[in-house]
């Protein structure tokens, strides 16, 4: 939470409210309480972007057109930006329907800096304005031109995207794996939902059932001439093939597969390795396999033990005893107060002591409070993995979860008509014909939205509202829908006649 000046600004940029007050994101939402005031929720999907208007401020700009200015918010506002992206962020990919985990870019886009996602389905371009949603099955191609990438599409304007620096190339490769991947997924559950089709035939259909495209009936058995109806055969429920047949009577029929799980597994461990590598200990090094004491007082036992010149000399601190003659002789600093004969040793004789400073310089000897202590090896212990993969045995349109969503579109002069093969629940939904190619459009919209029902024009107070970058069109286009009970026959026919 972040203690913030807030205003409330008209879609005119007339200031309504304006205050103190304290600003969070949570469960979904952005929540502003101001002191004394009326709380204002508003759930991610209903914000149109969040930027930083200007230094220090920020811009939350509402889809009916509202803005709350955020100010004053110190040290919290670069917390408070990112929440607030990423739960816009977030939204936008529900909204989309997209599959799967991102990798998650930044980069620019028609000059506006933009958050790219790439899911398992889909690219997802989230700037100030409305989220672009690019279907992999639409893509045609992707290139990387000096910097610049280019996603161009079926049915729309290339997707130029800039300023990925030194991960364009990242980016390029993780779209055109990503895009792999889905391809390869549709041709691995056609094979195993059609396993006695021939190779070539097999990767003629998977390059026409693109992730979510829709396939005239004719054209699929073009490539093998049961292909479309054993396709419904085996995807469809069985009380679903007779309405399948009715609507083949009245329009013509497209199939089509989408795949709405991700199958995609995590890596897993099998049984872990580790090395062994021995810790630092130079300070009690063999301190417990010998007979002398680690540290300081061990180093001069062994001195003396050794033999060393001078070992058995006058006294202590005379002659030449350890430290050499007198209190500040010749010893392991050389000749009286630093002079002498090498940085450490009195002589050759003396070079132990000269390796237990260079110990006591890493770290080690005599044991202080104020000691430093070397760091440790870092430890090493690692996994061997099965790798992330997708699971091509999960890829399935029967039960009643499917993997793989199975539907036909059935378009007439001036009607399209949406049936899910697979799912006893959902109605036939019916839409007006935007133009000559009103199929392809209704396919493109569908798949854009996940196959969520649209919300009907005008809405209600008791169903969610349309959210930021829902697509319009199956809104704006929706006719109606038939429950599949006993009147579906007589309901359908009379909204293809309207």
């Amino acid at each position: 939470m972040a203690a913030t000046h807030y205003r409330l600004l008209t879609p005119t940029g007339e200031a309504t409210e304006e205050g103190t007050a304290d600003a969070k994101v949570a469960d979904g939402m952005f929540v502003l309480t101001p002191d004394g005031g009326e709380v204002l929720r508003v759930p991610f999907g209903q914000i149109a972007s969040v930027a930083e208007a200007e230094q220090f401020t920020l811009r939350v700009a509402l889809a009916q057109g509202t803005v709350v200015e955020l100010s004053r918010l110190g040290v919290m506002r670069t917390q408070l930006l990112a929440e607030m992206k990423d739960a816009h962020a977030d939204a936008a990919a529900k909204t989309a329907a997209t599959v799967g985990e991102a990798d998650i870019f930044s980069g620019f886009a028609a000059g506006e800096q933009v958050e790219i996602r790439v899911y398992d389905d889909a690219l997802l371009v989230i700037g100030p304005g409305s989220p672009l949603r690019v279907s992999f099955a639409f893509v045609k191609a992707v290139t990387n031109d000096n910097y610049v990438i280019t996603v161009e599409v079926t049915g729309s304007d290339p997707v130029v995207l800039t300023r990925l620096g030194n991960r364009s190339g990242e980016f390029a490769k993780a779209l055109s794996r990503r895009i792999g991947e889905a391809r390869s997924r549709t041709s691995a559950f056609l094979g195993a939902l059609l396993p006695g089709l021939d190779p070539m035939a097999l990767r003629q259909a998977a390059g026409l059932l693109r992730d979510g495209v829709a396939v005239p009936a004719g054209t699929l058995n073009g490539v093998h001439p049961d292909l479309a109806g054993t396709l419904i055969e085996v995807a469809a429920l069985p009380g679903r093939r007779a309405a399948i047949d009715e609507l083949a009577r009245h329009a013509e029929v497209a199939i089509g597969l989408r795949q709405v799980t991700s199958v995609r597994k995590q890596a897993e461990g099998v049984s872990p390795w580790q090395d062994h590598a021995v810790s630092p200990h130079i300070g009690d090094h063999d301190g417990r396999a010998g007979s002398f004491a680690p540290g300081f007082a061990g180093m001069l036992a062994a001195g003396v033990m050794a033999g060393g010149p001078g070992a058995f000399g006058p006294a202590p601190f005379g002659g030449a005893g350890p430290f050499g003659a007198g209190p500040f002789g010749a010893g392991p600093f050389g000749a009286g107060l630093g002079g002498g004969f090498g940085p450490f040793g009195f002589r050759e004789g003396y070079g132990d002591f000269g390796d237990y400073w260079a110990y006591r310089a890493l770290g080690a000897g005599m044991r202080t409070p104020a000691q430093h202590q070397m760091t440790k090896r870092p430890d090493v212990t690692r996994g061997r993995l099965i790798p992330a993969g997708d699971d091509l045995s999960a890829l399935t349109a029967a039960g009643d979860d499917p993997t793989v969503l199975g539907f036909v579109l059935a378009s007439t002069a001036n009607r399209v008509v949406f049936e899910v093969l697979n799912l006893a629940a959902p109605p036939t939904l019916v839409f007006r014909s935007p133009g000559q190619d009103g199929l392809g459009t209704i396919n493109r919209a569908l798949v854009d939205s996940g196959f969520t029902p649209p919300v009907p024009a005008g809405g209600s107070l008791t169903a969610p509202a349309r959210r930021v970058g829902e697509p319009a069109v199956l809104t704006d286009l929706f006719v109606g829908q038939v429950a599949h009970d006993e009147n579906w026959s007589r309901q359908l026919a009379a909204l293809l006649a309207g």
